[in-house]
């Protein structure tokens, strides 16, 4: 899922998908019955800014590359904190 990803991090539920400055390269979102909304805040709890998010429809899933052609990505100064304000939703981050 990426050349350049060493790490992966899967949430349910709100948490530091890192603890440190990071790279996210790519994002996979699954929502189960009822979906919801998601966020990646560069931060190392829920103050940070919010560099990416969306809304996950129930029962499907979405793989998102990011950056141009899956490089270069989004640049997480401080940490990776996952935001998941709802419940039935999984977000592996791919990062390094």
């Amino acid at each position: 899922m990426g050349n350049n990803v060493s790490n992966t991090s899967i949430l349910s539920s709100d948490g530091q998908a890192t603890s440190y400055p990071a790279t996210v390269h790519w994002v996979l979102v699954s929502a189960a019955a009822t979906g919801g909304a998601w966020q990646l805040n560069d931060s190392t709890d829920d103050s940070g800014t919010d560099l990416i998010s969306g809304v996950q429809a129930a029962n499907t899933s979405q793989f998102l590359r990011l950056g141009a052609n899956g490089e270069g990505a989004l640049i997480f100064s401080t940490a990776v904190y996952v935001d998941i304000p709802g419940s039935n939703i999984t977000i592996t981050v791919g990062h390094s």
